[in-house]
């Protein structure tokens, strides 16, 4: 049962995500092609444009750091790995899948103290609270944890499937 949940919360997650990189990208665009224009046709940049790309391209990166982090796109070491029997290479694997837990949650703990002693700033530009950009650390997070408890469910599968096999 509670693997069934996590499949429902991963494809829930995985659309919303999909559709906000898709958004959140496609204002990017919008607004670096409205700035060059702003700025060579008019002589009239904006003055915020430069500080909401930024701002999304971080809402970018954490929203797609979950999916790569479940296609395996992230730079990993592994030259020596490939040489190694399976079950070793699964056993580290889910020693390296733990790693990444423990760190996920260091990191999803730590920015909410870093939102809460940041409640109060506000952007440069845009002057929009700075917490909805640092909101981006812990939604990202949250999105690769699962992400991870999901890998780590299939590696466990991915073991029993040759025992069951032989039944």
């Amino acid at each position: 049962m509670p693997r069934q949940l996590l499949n429902s919360i991963l494809k829930l997650t995985r659309t919303a995500v999909h559709v906000m990189v898709i958004v959140v990208f496609a204002t990017i665009v919008v607004v670096v092609f409205g700035q060059v224009v702003s700025r060579f046709l008019f002589n009239a940049p904006f003055s915020w444009s430069e500080e909401l790309a930024r701002y999304l391209q971080v809402w970018l990166i954490m929203l797609g750091s979950a999916t790569c982090l479940r296609k395996g796109l992230h730079l990993t070491v592994d030259y020596a790995i490939h040489s190694l029997p399976q079950g070793i290479k699964r056993n580290l694997q889910l020693l390296s899948i733990t790693a990444i837990l423990f760190f996920l949650g260091v990191v999803f703990v730590s920015s909410i103290s870093l939102i809460a002693a940041t409640l109060n700033q506000r952007t440069p530009a845009l002057q929009m609270p700075i917490w909805v950009v640092y909101l981006a650390i812990p939604v990202g997070s949250l999105l690769m944890f699962l992400e991870a408890v999901g890998l780590v469910l299939t590696a466990f599968d991915e073991t029993k499937q040759p025992a069951e096999a032989g039944r």
